[in-house]
């Protein structure tokens, strides 16, 4: 049965999208789970559910990372401040000590007593200048101390949220966990025989899927020499990715055995030397829209409402992408999902 799933499983979007079986709103919830029809449809509703989850998982584990940086930074910081005011509170002890030794007579008194009026008034002038220069320690030392109260806080302010992201990361990934659940529970309702037809839709999607795909090589070959397809960089890009096709799909994976879907796409075009964002999301935002009809090999395509897939296009409307746990990473027609837009980016 698991092994049904991973051939079938969440990956059936693709058919649902290409014409067995289009879905809308409510009639995928209202759909029959016992039917093969039905099935196929909410399998797709819990793939896209899954990836928008992944996503999120994603956009936390970033902040995550970013929050334990800060947070290294901030400890880092605040051991060179403590370090600076426990310096300069033994200086002010030492001074404080030095003043309190010297303190018996009162200037009038030492004036009086004094054989050398020259030479005490002379002391004088060092004494304020010393006073001067204690005035303006204690006031570094007491800025210092504020200094430092302030990074102690940050600190704990960080240690706060990364626990915070922590809970977050645990239950987006047990949600997305129950999405995988939920559609092995759906294949266990149905009969051996829907288990063996919807298996044979999905081969015969593969088999359509392979065939096109190595015609899209061909293609990315012919557009290096030609030009007119796309840019060096991005078909680089679109090369690394189709090396890593039968890899396996891991949320917040960035290889090299595993990647999740904007983790597989970033880590492609670091390999053409292209720095991308980390999530979907933000890898919407880089680069030149382009249309579903104008996409070349290498460009970004990105899927459903709220941005929360994203593949590579292949040419010959077919991408590569990492669909899901499931399925790894594979390649689909460009509008086995619902098209958001595609990104040029080289």
């Amino acid at each position: 049965m698991r092994g049904l799933l991973r051939k079938v499983g969440l990956s059936l979007l693709a058919l649902a999208l290409t014409g067995a079986f289009v879905f809308h709103g409510a009639g995928v919830a209202n759909a029959d789970p016992t039917t093969v029809d039905g099935a196929r449809a909410q399998l797709a509703q819990l793939e896209q559910q899954q990836s928008e989850l992944d996503a999120q998982y994603t956009e936390v584990q970033v902040k995550l990372q970013d929050s334990q940086k800060a947070l290294d930074d901030a400890r880092s910081d605040s051991a060179a401040q403590q370090a600076k005011v426990t310096t300069l509170k033994t200086q002010v002890s030492q001074i404080a000590l030095q003043q309190y030794r010297s303190s018996g007579l009162d200037t009038t008194t030492q004036l009086l007593v004094t054989d050398d009026v020259q030479s005490f008034l002379s002391g004088l002038s060092t004494i304020k200048k010393a006073n001067d220069n204690t005035a303006s320690l204690l006031q570094d030392y007491q800025s210092a101390q504020a200094d430092l109260a302030d990074l102690q806080r940050s600190t704990e302010a960080e240690t706060t949220q990364i626990a915070a992201q922590e809970v977050s990361l645990a239950d987006l990934k047990k949600q997305s966990d129950d999405k995988v659940n939920a559609a092995q529970a759906l294949l266990d309702k149905l009969t051996a025989a829907q288990r063996q037809q919807l298996a044979a839709q999905q081969a015969a999607v593969n088999q359509q899927t392979a065939a096109a795909t190595n015609t899209s090589r061909s293609a990315v070959r012919t557009a290096i020499a030609v030009g007119p397809g796309g840019s060096a960089r991005a078909v680089a890009a679109l090369n690394f990715a189709l090396s890593q096709v039968g890899k396996s799909y891991v949320r917040g994976g960035t290889g090299p055995n595993s990647y999740d879907c904007s983790g597989l796409t970033m880590v492609s075009y670091a390999q053409a030397g292209i720095g991308l964002p980390r999530t979907s999301q933000a890898q919407f935002g880089v680069g030149t829209p382009v249309g579903l009809s104008q996409l070349a090999p290498g460009d970004l395509v990105f899927y459903y409402s709220g941005i929360s897939h994203v593949g590579i296009y292949i040419g010959n409307g077919m991408i590569v992408h990492a669909a899901n746990p499931s399925s790894g990473v594979l390649t689909a027609s460009v509008t086995s999902m619902p098209f958001m837009g595609g990104r040029r980016v080289a």
